[in-house]
């Protein structure tokens, strides 16, 4: 088992202990891809194996689940039950350091705090790794993965579906091709949050579980007093742990635009919202990114809405025109595009009657994902495809690091300015500790 020290003393220490400073200028090419496996089935491990993680397993159950890691024996019981050869894990650290020859690749489904740790060291030990979204908890992270994955050639995915999907190409190919012209305004909601936020931290329980590993779920997290206010599944509110709505849902409702527009580089970000705190996520808040023009495409806002507000119902709706619960619609110079799901499957024309005549589609041009988002992460590890959709490297982090830069808006509570470059809010200094963070020693 990897001891503490070992543990802070390896190569993702670094990260865990400093906040790194930005490290794209360091990327290199992808080496795609080492330590593919041909000639048999996978050998997955996967950690946080209830609820989500729950569905990610059985998502690989055609490769070999040779062993799972759960903190919780209560939520993980239904996966250690259907995968009963598995070895079983409380920690990961003693379950990658006793299984490392055993272990091609990795799935992570734990809260969203626990991704790079985990993420990392599998990275570090030449594992494929699929990671459920957010990439990571802050964008320094995701830049971490990012040049760890570059770095070791190894194949990663991230969880977020709806890249894998037909409507995510259908409306690059659209907005490519100019069906609407060019967009300069993008609108996108959830019905997110469904757990309590805007919240004070709950008073401390005495009795933790005798099924649950408190310590372990913590990881490396402050440490703080068991509460069921966190666990199972309410700890997506508190700023400790995860993300939000906006880091739950935003991966998936962002992902479109952000993979039609290119919505990388600098980016003035601005931040309403009510009941935000130091320890949690706001009630609700509407998000406006502000990108400048890049190359040929004109400046453009998107606009992000959550805990029950939403944008102007477009007037192509018609009277009494209705918002489905999650969705996103582009408004072009010559035309609106919506997409009423929440992870961008439904691309349509409107009003109805511009789809229903919009015969003259353009060609399908960009190659397809076959069998959903964990089939295309396992092919690319087999050899058996190209770079996985959500790769890291060319996908998941920048996309991280979009929907992030919303959260570190709303804790820095002023409007800013930032430069991927550097990987700093110009001018704001105070927003570092959003972007890069401490890490306890468990």
């Amino acid at each position: 088992m990897l001891t503490r020290r070992q543990f802070i003393q390896s190569a993702s220490a670094a990260a865990l202990v400093a906040g790194i400073p930005n490290l794209r200028a360091t990327v290199p090419a992808p080496a795609r891809f080492k330590n593919l496996v041909t000639g048999r089935r996978l050998r997955i491990a996967g950690v946080g194996v209830g609820n989500r993680g729950g569905i990610d397993t059985q998502a690989c159950a055609g490769e070999e689940i040779v062993a799972l890691c759960d903190v919780d024996a209560v939520q993980a019981r239904a996966t250690f039950l259907a995968f009963p050869v598995a070895a079983q894990y409380r920690d990961f650290r003693k379950m990658l350091d006793e299984l490392h020859d055993r272990i091609d690749a990795v799935t992570v489904s734990t809260p969203d705090h626990m991704h790079f740790p985990v993420a990392m060291m599998a990275i570090e030990r030449g594992k494929h790794v699929f990671v459920q979204k957010p990439l990571a908890h802050t964008i320094g992270e995701a830049q971490l993965l990012k040049a760890a994955a570059a770095r070791a050639g190894v194949v990663t995915q991230m969880g977020n579906q709806g890249q894998a999907s037909e409507g995510a190409l259908i409306t690059k190919e659209w907005i490519d091709a100019g069906v609407i012209g060019p967009v300069r305004e993008v609108h996108c909601w959830t019905n997110r949050p469904i757990w309590p936020q805007g919240v004070l931290l709950p008073d401390p329980v005495q009795v933790i579980p005798e099924t649950l590993d408190w310590n372990l779920w913590q990881g490396v997290a402050p440490e703080r007093r068991y509460s069921p206010q966190y666990v199972p599944f309410k700890w997506r509110g508190y700023w400790d742990y995860g993300c939000g709505a906006l880091g739950d849902m935003g991966c998936h409702v962002l992902n479109n635009p952000f993979l039609a527009l290119d919505l990388r580089g600098p980016v003035r970000v601005s931040a309403q919202c009510e009941g935000a705190s130091e320890v949690a996520a706001p009630q609700w808040s509407v998000i406006t990114y502000e990108y400048p023009a890049r190359g040929s495409r004109p400046p453009v806002k998107l606009v992000w809405y959550d805990g029950g507000k939403l944008p102007p119902v477009p007037a192509e709706l018609g009277p009494g025109g209705k918002l489905a619960r999650s969705g996103a619609y582009y408004r072009g110079d010559r035309g609106t595009i919506m997409d009423g799901t929440n992870y961008g499957t439904s691309p349509r024309l409107i009003p109805e009657e511009k789809m229903q005549a919009f015969t003259a589609r353009p060609p399908k041009i960009l190659p397809r994902i076959k069998g959903g988002i964990h089939a295309d992460w396992i092919a690319a590890c087999k050899g058996e495809g190209p770079a996985p959709c959500s790769n890291f490297v060319d996908h998941a982090a920048d996309l991280t690091e979009l929907v992030l830069l919303g959260n570190v808006a709303i804790r820095a509570g002023k409007p800013l300015d930032w430069d991927p470059v550097r990987s700093v809010c110009v001018g704001a200094p105070e927003a570092a500790r959003f972007i890069h963070k401490n890490y306890r020693l468990f």
